[in-house]
Formats: C-alpha cells, structure tokens, sequence
C-alpha cells in the first residue's frame, strides 16, 4: 500500500510539532529483541525521570501489594512487567505532547486509552494480530487531534462547537477550518516520528477502511478492531460529553470482522472496569 499523502507539506503547515516520544522509541526497540536484559531496559527508563518516577510510584503502590518497598529501576520492571512499562511509556508520550492541559485534553487523554484497551481486548478474542501492535494503534489514533490542539486551541474548540451542535462532520470541519483532517495529520506526525509503517497507516485509514480489504488484510484488520475499539469509548462516553448507546454487535468494526455477538457481548460487560483500572493504573 503507498503512501500517497504529502507528509512533509502537512507537518511543515502544523507549525512547531511535539517532540518524537525518545524514551518511548528506545523501549520499543529494545522490547523487539530476543535476547533482552532487564539491565538494558532499566538503563533506558532512567533516561527519563518522569517515566522512571512513575514506575517506581506504581511498582510501589498499593496495586500491586508489595510487601517490601521497591528501591531499584530493575525490580520495579519486574514487578510491574514489560508490557505495562511500555503502555506507561507510551501513555506518558502521549500526554506529554500536549502544550496545554485542560478538560478537551483530558477527555481526548481517556479516549485514547480507552480506544488502547478496547483494542488489546478485541485483538485478543476476535483476531490473530497481536494486541500489542493492536493497544499502539488505538493509543496513537488520535494523536493529530493533539497537533490541531497545540496548533490553536480556540479553533479546535470551535471544530468541536461546531459537530456538537449537528451543523457538520468532524472530519469536514477540521478539513474546513485546519486544512487537513486529525488522521492525516496524525499519519503525518508518525511517520515523522518514524513510527512503524503500520501504525502510521491504520491512524491515516482508521475512518474510511472498508476498500483495504483486499489490498492489504493486516492493515484492514487492525482499523476495523480500531473502529470497534472507538464505538465501545462512544457508547460509554469515554471522551465524549455523554454516553451514546450504539449495538456494538452490528456496528461498523464488528461487522468487518465478521465477530460472534456473544463474544462483543461479553467484551463489552468487561471492557468498562478494564478501562477504569487502567486509568487509573496510569493516574497512581
């Protein structure tokens, strides 16, 4: 699949752009390899003090009900394990994008990781792709809403003003009002950031996904899961300023995988207190 977009042109138009999530890259490459130490992933936390400082609070806190105190960056990865090393990691690259933090940030923060949980879960029990790979994209989905924000709050309040009050599509107004629409803006800043190819293109095609079908199956998959992910974050209002009951058996996502309803019925009576606690898990 190509990549037809002009990403250089876009990110050039978005202004000044975050910086590339270092820690986070490093914790991914390093959590490829086969032959990884602890030592090795320890040594790349403690290059970020905010990282490290939370892994220690979380390690230590009363989730995880340890019976001595955790001293040590080394002891805090074990007892908290690598894959929520590196959701912390990420979480906090994603957040720390942001130039401002209020309530259109905290709401677009929750959404995110609810749409993460959401998709480690339905990659889990619906498909064969991994759910990690599956948590990065709904994590990074959204991320050229974050770009739009920085770029200029008061207009991005003005988009959501607008799709609140039924007068357009978000996508339209943000094209209407930004030039570009968050997932070409996002695909923009990933790739930027020489994110992975495929995460680069389920955040441009997350929206419209149906045609990849046949052209590239992976990526379909993945967008679809994303899809379904973000209708269970919409039916319980996770990021969104009321709840919005949709039949997540019959929606867009779960039609395309082709997924038994009793299985989405079951996701959906767990996906709730699975987002909570992770939340929350990222707030201790």
């Amino acid at each position: 699949m190509s990549m037809f977009m002009d990403f250089e042109s876009i990110t050039k138009s978005m202004g000044e752009l975050p910086a590339s999530p270092i820690v986070a890259t490093k914790l991914l490459e390093l959590l490829r390899k086969p032959d990884l130490k602890i030592k090795e992933l320890a040594n790349a936390v403690s290059l970020d003090p905010v990282i490290s400082a939370r892994l220690m609070r979380m390690a230590n806190s009363v989730f995880y009900q340890q019976m001595k105190q955790v001293r040590t960056v080394d002891r805090a990865i074990i007892i908290v394990g690598e894959n929520v090393l590196k959701n912390l990691a990420l979480e906090y690259s994603l957040r720390s994008t942001s130039k401002t933090y209020g309530v259109m940030e905290r709401k677009l923060w929750e959404n995110s990781i609810g749409c993460a949980v959401a998709c480690r879960m339905l990659a889990d029990r619906l498909t064969d792709i991994d759910k990690n790979e599956a948590y990065l994209a709904g994590l990074q989905h959204h991320i050229g809403k974050v770009v739009m924000i920085n770029r200029d709050k008061d207009l991005y309040k003005e988009v959501v003003r607008i799709v609140e009050s039924g007068k357009g599509l978000l996508r339209d107004v943000e094209r209407g009002l930004f030039a570009y629409s968050h997932e070409v803006v996002g695909a923009a800043l990933l790739d930027h950031w020489n994110y992975p190819k495929m995460i680069v293109e389920v955040t441009l095609h997350h929206h419209k996904f149906e045609s990849l079908r046949t052209e590239n199956r992976e990526i379909f998959t993945i967008c679809a899961i994303v899809s379904m992910a973000s209708d269970f974050c919409r039916h319980f209002g996770i990021g969104y300023a009321d709840e919005t009951k949709i039949d997540l058996t019959l929606c867009r996502g779960a039609l395309a995988l082709e997924a038994n309803p009793m299985i989405v019925d079951e996701l959906v009576e767990k996906f709730h207190p699975e987002f909570v606690k992770e939340r929350n898990l990222f707030l201790t």
